[in-house]
């Protein structure tokens, strides 16, 4: 297991990413741990109301079960980044068995469009878990401002404390799914406060 020293060396590097350097008054908005019919649909109809694009880190498991739901992410203008196989702790994982997981997600979720983007589950990936993902195409994403309550996916306040903090460039960090169903309100509110600073939701790589 890497040291936090060590763990720190690529993030110095410049090798994880947690906002974009722009001058452009737009933001990312990313959603981790999806699809599931419980979020997606209601998450898609607050960020098309909007006008809003975002990035779906998706699960490759949760992917497979509902390609349904993927179809429409991609249809309606958002992109779609890897978030592994199974929802469990990156770190954790063998090298090998790591790689499978993202070669497998990848190639599920690659039939709709260009997936360029990596998110570690539960947290940090140590360096070598990084090197591999960029052995695969893949750049790593965490961000710079999430939403812990309610389970990642926000509560009646958080958009509220969230919407100041979410500045040109930032990556916000949301959850959807199961046990979740709070997130497409925390969107909705955090998306009106944010257009009325004159800032709107694109996704990475609009920006990146």
């Amino acid at each position: 297991m890497s040291t936090p020293l060590t763990a720190l060396g690529p993030i110095l590097q410049g090798r994880v990413l947690f906002s974009v350097p722009t001058r452009s008054p737009r933001f990312v908005l990313t959603f981790d741990d999806g699809p599931d019919p419980a979020t997606t649909p209601a998450l898609l109809d607050v960020l098309a109301r909007h006008r809003a694009r975002a990035t779906f880190f998706l699960i490759g498991e949760r992917a497979s079960a509902h390609p349904d739901l993927v179809a429409r992410i991609a249809a309606e203008g958002h992109e779609i980044g890897n978030h592994t196989w199974r929802d469990r702790p990156t770190w954790r994982l063998p090298l090998a068995e790591f790689r499978a997981d993202l070669r497998a997600t990848q190639s599920l979720l690659e039939t709709h469009g260009a997936v360029r983007w990596f998110r570690p589950g539960s947290g940090w990936p140590t360096p070598r878990h990084l090197a591999v993902a960029e052995e695969e195409g893949l750049r790593c994403v965490l961000g710079t401002a999430v939403a812990v309550a309610g389970s990642g996916a926000g509560t009646a306040t958080t958009a509220a404390w969230l919407a100041p903090v979410v500045r040109r460039g930032a990556v916000v960090v949301l959850h959807e799914g199961p046990q979740r169903a709070g997130v497409a309100g925390t969107v909705d509110g955090l998306l009106e406060r944010t257009a009325r600073r004159g800032l709107s939701a694109v996704t990475l790589s609009a920006l990146a």
